[in-house]
């Protein structure tokens, strides 16, 4: 517990913008649905502090696998709390960072070869060959190209996309209850909004009534309560587009998550949601009697080149550790050296029970640790080049990370919240990655 409260006293101090779970986010066996009870025990009733509200990315790691996987990746979790986000693998687009969670168990052979008495659940993952070469390729892919082309293969996923209807102010009664039985007879999984959200002029802040009066109040059926991804149009940029991008607006209603840019990475489907708006010249050039909240667009060919993102690749196993599990080969072999060629700057991951900063005299990546969470390993450590081991700790804790266009300032905290390593790594303005 005082983990939890040290995390929430840190939260606050460097008012975090969200938190990401590296995996065994249910120790030992996962869970074994979404009513497992362990999920209101060992994440809504723990992480209680006002600064950890914020949404919680979440990767999965081996020992989840071991119980239902489905239930952690289910919409009924996000009902039960709107923090949870957990998908296999996907990528949250901030405004100078890349963030992409990567599902690291599936590549471990062991788990297939010598599962010995655990059994897991494999089966949207087999066969693995082929899942692991798609996911490899869409690693890859969007590693590649992060100014993102729209591709949008449309199969088994059913998905609402809504937007640009000169408002759902004005979306009449009938509409709003046929695509409430549409998206039952469907069975959707999620609803799009491609933009132009609250029309005429956005909203004012996050506390505009027409929040609730276009959205909360209007789609009221029991089979549009689903994750709506939502990106911004040109009239949403008329009024406070901050207002729609803020957290306080998920705390008002569990469904809405609106970000500039990002991608959702499901099983057969890769979403790129782009952010186009800043793209037109005549909202700049010729905006008529319209004011544009351009603010964190401008300057706006810095915005629309994205030469200075950071990339992090975060995973639930190691790539590089001086821990209990070491190395993972198999991610050595075939996850690296994408990341390397894309220039990735952090791999972040959990697996190991400890705390690890390790950089490679052969690698650009920083290998992160951050394992600590709910029991440690003490003495387990093996033998390691002392100049690329920056930290070990064998107890528990937990990392924090500040970016900024320049520089990342990263720190390892014990459970009492005491810094045990700090660094920083800095990027060239003048970057051509």
């Amino acid at each position: 517990m005082m983990k939890m409260k040290m995390m929430g006293i840190i939260g606050e101090k460097l008012d975090i913008d969200f938190v990401i779970s590296t995996g065994d986010n249910f120790y030992e066996s996962g869970l074994n649905g979404v009513d497992d009870p362990a999920f209101q025990e060992s994440f809504t009733n723990i992480y209680t502090a006002p600064s950890l509200q914020k949404p919680w990315y979440t990767v999965l790691g081996n020992h989840d696998y071991r119980g239902d996987v489905e239930a952690q990746l289910s919409p009924v979790l996000r009902k039960l709390d709107s923090k949870w986000i957990c998908m296999r693998s996907f990528i949250v687009d901030t405004e100078i960072a890349e963030f992409f969670f990567v599902d690291t168990t599936p590549f471990v052979d062991k788990y297939f070869l010598e599962p010995k008495d655990d059994v897991y659940d494999w089966d949207a993952i087999l066969p693995r060959k082929h899942y692991l070469s798609n996911l490899l390729k869409d690693v890859d892919s969007a590693l590649k190209e992060s100014s993102a082309k729209w591709k949008i293969v449309e199969n088994n996923v059913d998905v609402y996309m809504n937007g640009h209807d000169h408002c759902l102010q004005h979306i009449t009664s009938m509409e709003r209850i046929k695509m409430g039985i549409i998206g039952e007879k469907l069975e959707i999984e999620f609803v799009i909004s491609t933009g132009d959200n609250f029309y005429e002029d956005g909203l004012t802040g996050v506390n505009d009534t027409a929040f609730y009066e276009s959205f909360s109040n209007i789609y009221t059926a029991p089979t549009l309560q689903k994750q709506w991804y939502i990106v911004l149009g040109n009239h949403d940029y008329r009024g406070n587009a901050l207002a729609q991008l803020s957290p306080v607006l998920k705390k008002k209603d569990r469904r809405w998550l609106c970000l500039r840019s990002f991608i959702v990475q499901a099983e057969i489907v890769d979403i790129f949601f782009v952010d186009t708006t800043p793209f037109v010249d005549k909202y700049f050039t010729n905006p008529g009697d319209q004011t544009y909240d351009w603010r964190g667009v401008s300057p706006r060919t810095s915005y629309i080149s994205k030469q200075l993102k950071w990339k992090i690749v975060v995973g639930h196993h190691t790539i590089k550790s001086a821990g209990h599990h070491g190395n993972t080969e198999e991610l050595e072999s075939q996850l690296l050296p994408v990341l390397e060629a894309n220039n990735v700057d952090f791999y972040v991951n959990g697996h190991d029970h400890c705390l690890e900063h390790i950089v490679d005299t052969k690698s650009q990546i920083q290998f992160l640790t951050s394992g600590g969470g709910s029991k440690a390993w003490r003495g387990d450590i093996k033998e390691w080049n002392q100049e690329e081991l920056k930290l070990y700790y064998d107890g528990q804790g937990f990392m924090s990370m500040e970016i900024t266009e320049t520089v990342a300032n990263f720190s390892f905290y014990d459970i009492f919240g005491n810094v045990l390593h700090k660094d920083s790594l800095y990027k060239n303005l003048h970057s051509s990655m």
